[in-house]
């Protein structure tokens, strides 16, 4: 059998090369993408480990355990690579938080708090800490100077390296040994071998140290790609989706991502899927051309199962070569174009918002680790498994397809061909058109095959082309919203107090430099709605929607809470109340999910702008109310105003209320506060907007908190900033962030995406076309002896190559109505689903270009043509009667 598929190998050299190219081409597409995709994870823990610190779980411990647990300890289930200790020694309630920790080596090594200059503490008095923490805590001299926490003052010896993802209102203080505090909390942060699944490895831990799980807190950010959580069964979360109230195909999508990473898994499934089509197809083809010597192999005693055998062998030899060259030079050639795109697998740009660190923070920490390609190996040998079997299941279809035939049937060629008499000669016809039509539906299956080949590269590039523009629009809606990234400049306040404000006069300056444009200025204030139990509780679905926020100790803390429930049964929910001048109004029309922006219908009725709460799966709600609805909002007067007014527990003289009527509901509002609501388990805290002259006649407020602006075209950015910091020099705790270099490297990210996405499509379309003109030069060379008895009874080179020409032209026709209606009925609708629900982009209505449509209709077309013209002309060159006699 090794023999007789080897020389079938040889004899049929343009079939053999086309499985052969079919599967160096889809095993390169599998190995390249998957590798892709693991490489973007690997950059996304690494960029984790840099924001938020190379350790998987921290545990609280007593003095005896902290002392005796060690890195490199080995236990039943488990290795511990690095044990990271840190006590607490002290605490200070000043005007933040202030925790005075001594550490080991290795706890600063995993927190990323290396030394950057001076020296550790060595003495009682002495610390060290982030150049964040000194500034925050009014330290300006140099090293050595003292420096006043509480009621002691104490020598700062050293500056260490600031964390990425710092918490404003708790700050770390380094301390000596021999710091003596009030009391002690001794903490281990652990670090396991990455290579074993960590929840096991925990599990072990904790057993074998008697601590109780209840103690440990998980680093998720860096977790959730090493298996930090048991992954609950597929089977149960399918069957919750399916039958649960509360589950659903967006629930079952999301908990498969977050349980088996389903983005790379089922991505290499995918890919696996296509690539034994594509496989399936070409060889099927090759087969359908040797039928006839299959059927005479049968009458000489060669079994079945022996030309399964041959069919088989032949496929595995040409599988055994190729795909290991395809690996190669799908792996080889992406390596070489990943750092170019790097932004398109770091993870940047739409995903940032929900981690609680800016998207300018989180750019300039994703930028300090290197590029680095990673090969997929579990991908590679998934993929060499899958298609290995596989193929045998293919050679058995064939076999199968053969066995339904007579020897009779087998051994007189391909018996695909359905083979139907009709008379046509009773009416006027066109013979040349029921000749191409009797040719083309004679075999209808592969006339559905050919269409699908025509269309599944469309579809895709169609697909892939709304799912960018998709994204190109979400991502400037991103950045408009989200820290400010819609201008290049930020004047901000580092004060989480209303007391503290930016002056009218500053904005107007600001305003008024001719190097600056698009100012837009922004007042805030906290406020408070209320809701009647039937208006919360409208729908029941969203009456825990706030139980993480009222969970948090910062929001007890600070603010009791976020939603609570009063004696007379209304509910009360915080919310940040902003001002915006009639320029940024305009930018919010694309956030609009009911109602309309009209700046001066706005402030003529006294109106607001209110953002909906969204879940988890990207549904909004905002307790039943529409446009036109009233809320009341409540405020704190700037009168007498203290922090613990935030509380909304005073006497109501202290506040103002007043009802509002609703214009819009939006998704998101633009520029944020980032010292109030916005912080820790909430970083897209809910917004009421209005006007800025609106909070100055209902609520007397008349001062900034922050200020947006753009530099004029052809302004130096650098003079610029020294400007702004000129003007805001005598503002308390006012501070400017330039976001220049973070919004063009987004912009260079959003273009990359655009690129590389598009880039694959078009790979899928290639691959899709090598197949379409195997398949096609197939279905018409079937066909030689009708065609040369056609030519032989006096058709003329051109009446064939017209005739040829038609059954071109109607492949592509039929192609182009299969794409139009799977796109528009199907595939569309799956998109919109899955960029609503599963991205939760912010904005999916953004169309194909018309252009684009068109292109690959007409492209359809073109190629369904030249498939079969070459062939066609193939035929004009050969003798008449060599084609009959084939």
């Amino acid at each position: 059998m090794l023999k007789l598929a080897w020389k079938y190998m040889r004899y049929y050299k343009s079939q053999t090369v086309a499985i052969f190219v079919s599967i160096l081409l889809t095993a390169s597409l599998l190995s390249g993408i998957s590798s892709l995709i693991y490489s973007s994870q690997k950059s996304d823990l690494a960029n984790s480990k840099t924001i938020y610190g190379d350790w998987h779980y921290y545990v609280e411990t007593d003095k005896e355990l902290y002392e005796s647990v060690q890195s490199g300890e080995q236990g039943n289930g488990y290795y511990l690579e690095q044990c990271g200790k840190m006590e607490i020694r002290d605490l200070v309630a000043d005007e933040f938080l202030i925790c005075f920790i001594h550490t080991d080596e290795t706890y600063r090594r995993m927190a990323h708090r290396d030394l950057l200059e001076g020296t550790l503490p060595q003495k009682e008095n002495e610390i060290a800490a982030d150049g964040f923490v000194l500034s925050n805590l009014g330290f300006s001299g140099d090293l050595g100077d003292s420096l006043r926490i509480g009621e002691k003052d104490y020598i700062v010896t050293g500056i260490l390296k600031s964390e990425w993802a710092a918490s404003s209102s708790e700050m770390e203080v380094f301390v000596s040994d021999s710091f003596i505090g009030r009391g002690s909390q001794t903490f281990l942060y652990l670090g396991f071998d990455e290579n074993e699944k960590l929840y096991k490895q925990l599990d072990s831990f904790l057993r074998e140290h008697k601590i109780s799980s209840e103690a440990v807190v998980g680093n998720d950010e860096v977790t959730q790609y090493l298996g930090g959580e048991a992954p609950e069964g597929i089977y149960e979360i399918v069957k919750f989706g399916l039958t649960n109230e509360d589950g659903n195909f967006t629930y079952i999508v999301l908990k498969l991502q977050s349980d088996y990473n389903l983005a790379y898994n089922g991505m290499i499934f995918l890919l696996c899927l296509f690539s034994l089509f594509i496989v399936y197809s070409v060889f099927n083809i090759s087969v359908s051309k040797r039928t006839s010597e299959y059927g005479m192999l049968q009458t000489l005693g060669i079994s079945e199962k022996q030309i399964g055998g041959t069919l088989l062998f032949e496929l595995w030899m040409l599988f055994l070569i190729g795909y290991p060259m395809g690996c190669f030079l799908g792996n080889g050639i992406l390596s070489l174009i990943y750092e170019k795109f790097s932004g398109v697998f770091n993870g940047k740009g739409i995903e940032v918002a929900g981690k609680g660190l800016s998207v300018a923070d989180q750019t300039l920490a994703e930028g300090a680790n290197a590029v680095e390609f990673s090969i997929s190996v579990d991908a590679m040998v998934f993929g060499f498994v899958f298609l290995l079997i596989s193929l045998a299941l293919v050679a058995f279809l064939v076999v199968r397809s053969i066995r339904k035939q007579s020897l009779k049937e087998v051994m007189s060629g391909d018996t695909s061909f359905t083979k139907r008499r009709k008379i046509y000669a009773l009416h006027n016809v066109d013979m040349a058109n029921v000749v191409v039509r009797k040719f083309m539906f004679a075999n209808k299956k592969k006339v559905l095959g050919i269409l699908l080949s025509l269309s599944i590269g469309g579809c895709v590039f169609l697909c892939t082309t709304y799912m960018v523009e998709n994204l190109k629009v979400h991502a400037e809606l991103s950045l408009l919203s989200d820290d400010g990234l819609g201008s290049e400049y930020r004047v901000s306040l580092k004060s989480d107090s209303l007391n503290d404000t930016i002056p009218e006069a500053v904005a107007e300056k600001i305003k008024g430099m001719p190097e600056t444009t698009d100012v837009y200025p922004a007042k805030y204030t906290m406020g408070e709605l209320q809701f009647t139990k039937n208006e919360f509780l409208w729908e029941e679905d969203w009456a825990d929607y706030f139980k993480y926020q009222n969970q948090e100790p910062y929001f007890i803390q600070r603010y009791n809470g976020i939603c609570n429930r009063q004696e007379d049964g209304t509910y009360r929910v915080k919310y940040n109340v902003y001002g915006y001048d009639e320029g940024m109004l305009e930018r919010l029309q694309d956030f609009i999910l009911e109602g309309e922006i009209q700046p001066e219908e706005i402030k003529k009725g006294n109106q607001v702008i209110v953002t909906a709460n969204m879940d988890g799966q990207g549904n909004y709600y905002f307790y039943g109310k529409k446009p036109g609805d009233t809320i009341t909002l409540r405020v704190p007067r700037t009168e007498g105003y203290t922090d613990e007014l935030l509380k909304f527990q005073s006497s109501d003289e202290n506040y103002i209320e007043k009802k509002f009527e609703i214009a819009a509901i939006v998704n998101r509002p633009l520029a944020q506060e980032k010292g109030f609501l916005n912080t820790e388990v909430w970083t897209n805290a809910q917004s009421v907007i209005m006007t800025s002259e609106q909070m100055k006649e209902n609520f007397g407020i008349t001062d900034y908190s922050f200020i947006n602006a753009s530099p004029s075209e052809g302004a130096d950015a650098e003079s610029v900033s020294n400007q702004i910091l000129q003007v805001i020099r005598d503002v308390p705790k006012a501070v400017l962030q330039d976001y220049t270099s973070a919004i063009e490297i987004q912009k260079n990210y959003l273009k990359q995406q655009q690129i590389f996405f598009s880039s694959i499509a078009v790979i899928l379309l290639i691959i899709s076309l090598f197949h379409i003109v195997n398949s096609m030069n197939h279905t018409i060379l079937a066909r030689r002896r009708e065609y040369g008895i056609l030519r032989a009874m006096g058709i003329t080179d051109r009446g064939f190559y017209k005739m040829i020409l038609q059954t071109g032209i109607l492949y592509g026709v039929l192609a182009d109505v299969f794409i139009f209606l799977l796109y528009n009925l199907v595939l569309r609708r799956v998109m919109d689903y899955y960029m609503a629900h599963v991205q939760q982009f912010l904005h999916r209505t953004s169309n194909v270009p018309n252009m684009v449509l068109m292109g690959i209709m007409v492209l359809n077309i073109m190629i369904a043509v030249m498939a079969v013209i070459f062939p066609a002309w193939k035929m004009v060159r050969e003798n008449i009667i060599s084609e009959i006699r084939r």
